[in-house]
């Protein structure tokens, strides 16, 4: 087990609420204890507490759950502290128990130390956050997955099998005389197509796994007047953006997070695209390229009432602009029906003054979305196992290839990278900076 210390950190949001929660791990969760409540509490049994400050006076009526190593999340003995969900309290308490010999933890080590004490592996730990920062109920399902072991099952599946072959084949360099080159080369070939099979497997994989992870973010772009802002405005609640008659009102690429038909989307409200010569104007349309830049799709807004013209042909083209459907505002002018039309770009009519077409709308995004089908859902998946499962496969392809020619030693040695490769990915031989990095994006108290 790993003693770092005492750890202490609010495991809830920041802010005002109905509880908080207030997380110890390390050894000296029982000095704590003892302190706070002049005994141990019973392992895994709610108890109803009050913590008093140093003066004796109380501090909170709270709720705490003692979980004794290593059946705890972190491996540790680990104490939590609901409280009422007020930061003053939970700062309050906090401060006692930094006195008491804890210190701050650091963003995600609890988690880490989940990891370290053998817990999880690397790819449970990630998918963690990966649950916590879920835009659609499918990326949590797709997280949980990886939690439950979904995706390291498929790796160690496939290391396992490796381990078999490299042992065969090492035996096979050792005592040459036992075996016939041809029969053990064909044999040999047959279990390589099978793990090749698997990786290549475990590569799709992970691509559908980090497809699921991503958060759509979506650019509003358009000539001046076309309803952009007017859109984003509607789609967001409020009147966020700000909405005038005069071109050029929009300077800056605005971003907001908005929840549609339980998916979380990033929306972008962008500067209308036109020639001006007005330097902030001109600043507002360099970070529009910006935004189309880091969004995975383009609403492109036009006037219906005026309707697509050659104008805006030259900006999709100027602008580079490829991946994007088509919002017809204003039908309550031009007389067009409201709803979606799938061609090669897909366009849906509506009126943000009349407010029509507007469910059609919001559906034909979450649609976009929702990429997996019911009992379809890969798990969680990161970059980090994709590259190093593409080099795995690329391993075992070179050892296909050394197995043709019966080159022993040389379809071993790429056996074995291919099996470090695959072990990277659930941390079994991992360096502090890829810990360091990977846990930093955690939030502090998880």
């Amino acid at each position: 087990m790993i003693n770092r210390g005492t750890i202490a950190a609010i495991s809830t949001a920041y802010g005002y609420g109905g509880i908080g929660v207030i997380r110890i791990s390390g050894v000296k969760v029982k000095e704590l204890m003892a302190y706070f409540f002049g005994k141990e509490l019973s392992p895994r049994i709610a108890s109803y507490k009050r913590i008093k400050a140093s003066n004796g006076e109380i501090l909170d009526s709270t709720v705490c759950i003692f979980f004794k190593g290593p059946s705890s999340y972190t491996g540790e003995d680990l104490l939590e502290i609901h409280t009422h969900g007020n930061p003053i309290i939970m700062e309050s308490i906090l401060e006692i128990i930094f006195t008491q010999g804890a210190r701050p933890a650091n963003p995600g080590e609890f988690t880490e130390r989940a990891f370290l004490n053998n817990k999880i592996n690397l790819t449970q730990a990630e998918a963690v956050t990966d649950l916590i920062y879920s835009s659609s109920i499918a990326s949590a399902k797709a997280a949980n997955a990886s939690i439950q072991g979904a995706f390291s099952d498929q790796i160690n599946l496939l290391s396992d099998k490796l381990l078999v072959i490299r042992a065969k084949i090492e035996a096979s360099i050792d005592f040459p005389e036992d075996d016939v080159p041809s029969a053990s080369k064909k044999e040999t070939s047959l279990i390589l197509d099978e793990v090749i099979s698997l990786c290549e497997n475990l590569v799709k994989s992970a691509k559908s796994g980090i497809k699921m992870n991503e958060k759509h973010t979506y650019c509003v772009v358009g000539q001046p007047n076309a309803g952009k802002s007017s859109l984003v405005n509607l789609l967001i609640g409020n009147n966020a953006s700000i909405v005038s008659s005069t071109p050029g009102t929009t300077r800056d690429s605005l971003q907001y997070d908005i929840r549609i038909n339980n998916f979380l989307v990033s929306i972008i409200d962008t500067a209308g695209l036109r020639k001006t010569s007005d330097e902030i104007e001109k600043e507002g349309i360099e970070r529009t390229k910006k935004a189309i830049e880091r969004s995975q799709r383009v609403l492109y807004v036009v006037d219906d009432s005026i309707g697509f013209t050659e104008k805006d042909k030259a900006i999709l083209k100027n602008f580079s602009i490829y991946d994007y459907d088509i919002v017809f505002n204003k039908i309550d002018l031009s007389g067009s029906k409201a709803g979606i039309k799938k061609n090669d770009i897909n366009s849906v009519y509506i009126s943000i003054k009349e407010n029509l077409g507007i469910n059609a709308l919001t559906n034909f995004l979450t649609n976009k979305n929702d990429s997996a089908k019911e009992g379809d859902i890969p798990a969680s998946a990161r970059v980090r196992h994709l590259n190093n499962a593409n080099l795995a496969l690329d391993s075992l392809y070179t050892a296909k290839k050394y197995n043709d020619n019966y080159e022993l030693e040389l379809v071993a040695e790429e056996l074995k990278n291919a099996y470090n490769y695959l072990a990277a990915i659930l941390g079994t031989d991992v360096s502090e900076k890829l810990l360091d990095e990977i846990f930093s994006k955690f939030c502090i108290g998880k």
